[in-house]
């Protein structure tokens, strides 16, 4: 008998207490978010796991030091423990006279409740003075059926068609082109199968107007006709159809069809995608050298896959190097290119800047969004920055996140600012000059390393944690530094994340 084996989505020990138990509710949430397409099933997984951890933080006595919680998966199921080493009470002992009995008529009580009545399996073990709460959850199979507009001006065809089709798509029906035509302007079809002979518009001139409309080009098209001439199908060949079936047409030939047609779409879809963005994706990664200047640097880097784009560069002038990060707003395909557009415009600008003078840098930016009709259409922020041998950087910003100064003393905003580039013509920036000392840091970051959650609630809880993860790093070396922060955050905003994201400590060698 084979035995399906479970993936780990998420392990993570904390001290107990309430915001713990905040701050695993959240990871819970991002894992999850990546796994179930079910909302009902998530929300019962996280009120168990609530309801549960707070049982642990209120009314265990003695209380355990730490709550560990596990979540696992295979094909058909999912896992959740959470193990703590405190008092012994067993949720799945519904009439026992132990401690359970006592929490019945109390909110405690009800909580287990709770338990019992949404996790669809429960086991409590103890050994070796560990106790373990398991939970299991069938994953229910849920599939979109591709949506497919069917066109022919025969009512009993029609029906004949989404009856051959019905089960495995959701089918829409127009009785001639105008009509779809209209139906195709308020909703997307992932195949359209239409006759050609028909009154008021026939397939060939429906075909010809949709190829004409935005994105018409790409919806895939099977072609049903009585006509077996060569004219009719040299016109519909030259028109870009998938396929062409001549009537009567049986059940099992629309199905192969229609499934061919559809798998194809789907390969070429996600292969030109894939190309797309990974070109894309990849011009956008850090591209920044060591610096010369006597500083170390560490870089991590989240992506969402589409949409938007943070990108790092630098140029070295002798002993002193330059730096520009920049975040380009937006979660579209758009959004993408125009981060690939930018990083073009900012790696010519520096190629041709004489000196390490982030205000110059920035201005020069700034007038070309303000005068490029290209460059104007989408919201950029930006800060940039020289490292010199004397431990000192200068720093300036185009509307970017402040950054933050790590010290034993603990964090502190560094504010500088300015004005988002494009606004206005020939706007100036001021700099700000900081000279670093023993056991000092500088993180400098986009927005999403803070405000990639899904909530004002899961954001204020990120944030609290990023900025405890980046002073409590401070003694380790600053490539673990980084990679424990950025750890932090995966589990906190999911994989992939809501938002872009780009985190870069820098600190001096010799301070």
């Amino acid at each position: 008998m084979s035995t399906q084996r479970n993936i780990q989505l998420f392990e993570h020990e904390r001290h107990t207490d309430v915001e713990s138990v905040t701050v695993l509710r959240q990871c819970l949430s991002k894992a999850l978010n990546s796994t179930l397409s079910a909302s009902n099933l998530k929300n019962n997984i996280l009120l168990c796991f609530s309801e549960w951890a707070t049982n642990l933080v209120q009314h265990a006595s003695p209380q355990s030091p730490s709550i560990k919680v596990i979540l696992e998966k295979n094909a058909s199921k999912l896992f959740l423990s959470v193990s703590d080493s405190g008092q012994q009470w067993d949720p799945t002992l519904k009439d026992s006279k132990d401690i359970i009995t006592q929490f019945t008529e109390s909110e405690e009580g009800r909580g287990i409740a709770l338990i019992q009545t949404f996790c669809e399996h429960l086991e409590y073990s103890t050994k070796n003075g560990a106790n373990t709460l398991s939970m299991s959850w069938d994953i229910p199979i849920q599939t979109r059926k591709p949506d497919v507009l069917i066109v022919d001006d025969d009512p009993l065809l029609l029906r004949v068609y989404k009856a051959y089709l019905d089960k495995d798509f959701t089918i829409t029906c127009a009785q001639n082109g105008d009509q779809a035509l209209g139906l195709i302007k308020v909703n997307k079809y992932d195949l359209i199968i239409s006759d050609i002979q028909m009154p008021t518009m026939g397939g060939l001139e429906l075909r010809q107007a949709i190829k004409s409309a935005q994105d018409g080009q790409s919806i895939p098209f099977i072609f049903l006709t009585a006509l077996a001439g060569e004219n009719v199908q040299m016109n519909a060949n030259h028109l870009g159809i998938d396929d062409y079936l001549i009537k009567p047409v049986d059940k099992k030939s629309l199905l192969f069809s229609v499934q061919r047609v559809l798998a194809r779409s789907e390969q070429v879809y996600n292969h030109l995608s894939h190309r797309l963005d990974e070109k894309i994706t990849n011009s956008l990664l850090p591209k920044i050298h060591s610096p010369d200047s006597g500083w170390d640097i560490a870089v991590r880097q989240r992506n969402t896959g589409c949409g938007g784009g943070d990108f790092l560069l630098s140029k070295a002038f002798g002993r002193e190097d330059l730096y520009v990060l920049a975040d380009v707003m937006g979660h579209d395909v758009s959004a993408k290119f125009f981060s690939y557009a930018y990083a073009g415009y900012l790696r010519g600008l520096l190629n041709n800047t004489q000196e390490a003078d982030p205000c110059q840098l920035l201005g020069q930016l700034s007038d070309s969004a303000f005068d490029d009709q290209l460059l104007s259409q989408v919201t950029l922020t930006s800060c940039a920055f020289s490292l010199h041998g004397n431990n000192e950087i200068e720093l300036a910003s185009a509307g970017h996140p402040c950054p933050l100064l790590i010290s034993e003393n603990g964090l502190e905003t560094i504010s500088v600012q300015g004005m988002l580039p494009g606004l206005l013509p020939e706007t100036l920036y001021s700099p700000l000059k900081l000279t670093l000392g023993k056991k000092q840091r500088i993180a400098l970051f986009t927005d999403g390393l803070f405000e990639s959650g899904d909530t004002v609630t899961e954001r204020t809880q990120l944030t609290k944690e990023i900025e405890k993860q980046l002073l409590h790093t401070l003694e380790l070396p600053i490539e673990e530094a980084i990679d424990t922060v950025m750890a932090n955050f995966d589990a906190l905003a999911g994989t992939p994340p809501n938002d872009d994201t780009l985190l870069m400590l820098i600190e001096p060698k010799h301070a």
